[in-house]
Order: C-alpha cells, then structure tokens, then sequence
C-alpha cells in the first residue's frame, strides 16, 4: 500500500494551485508597476510627435509667407493649407490648424519686412507654442 502511494507520487506532473496563484500574483504586480511608465513613455512619443509636426509645419509656413511678401500677395489667405493643417492668421486654433501671429519689424513702416512671431498648433491631443524662438507644449483643452 505504502509502495502503491509513493509512485502515484512520483508520477504526478503539473504544478500546485499554489506555484499558480503565486506566479499569478507576480505577473500581476510587475504589470501595475510597468504600465504606468509604458503611459508615460506613450506620452511623451506624442508630445514629441506633435512638436516635430509643429516645427515642419512652421517652416513652411514661414517659406510661404516670406514668398507671399515678395510676390505682394496676402497670407494666410481663407484657404491656406499645409498638408492637412488650416493655417488662420486670427482667432483660436481648432483641432489640426495652426494659427499665425504676424508683425512688422517697424510698425510705423509698413513696407517693412513683416515677420511670423507667433506660431500655435493644435494637433488635437496637445497644443503646441512657437514664440520668440521657444517651443512650448501643453494637453489640449478645446474639445
């Protein structure tokens, strides 16, 4: 009877509900502590996204307007785009347009050069800033 027992034991394979729960518990705690930073690395890959679309859409914007003023031609005009970005030169920026501030370097003169001073982006998750060559990023709060 005792040898009939020893070699059913011997033969069982598997692990225990014990090993399982505990294996269980362990995954589950590396989870809660990693999916916080995988969010926070997420969002910084978007902030970074939307700054780099920020700064290409700047730039030719900046092409364009400069262009504009040597052929005397207004800009932004009411269909003014840059890839699927709506460029505005007044009011607030909605979701993926981009609103320019423009002033002239003597504002008596108005035959001056003008210049872009201010440039807002919304890429519909954040909004991103250019003024006096400093980038700013902020979570967007226009719906």
């Amino acid at each position: 009877m005792i040898k009939k027992l020893r070699d059913k034991s011997k033969n069982k394979k598997g692990f225990t509900m014990v090993e399982l729960i505990v294996v269980v518990v362990i995954i589950l705690i590396l989870t809660a502590v990693m999916v916080p930073q995988l969010l926070k690395y997420v969002d910084k890959a978007k902030q970074a996204n939307a700054k780099a679309d920020a700064a290409t859409i700047l730039s030719q914007v900046q092409a364009d307007y400069a262009d504009a003023q040597l052929t005397k031609t207004t800009y932004p005009d009411a269909n003014t785009k840059v890839g699927d970005v709506v460029i505005k030169d007044k009011g607030t920026a909605g979701k993926n347009e981009a609103v320019i501030t423009i002033t002239s370097t003597a504002a008596a003169d108005t035959t001056n050069y003008k210049e872009i001073t201010k440039f807002v982006y919304n890429s519909g998750d954040y909004m991103v800033t250019w003024e006096n060559n400093k980038w700013t990023i902020a979570e967007n709060t226009t719906p």
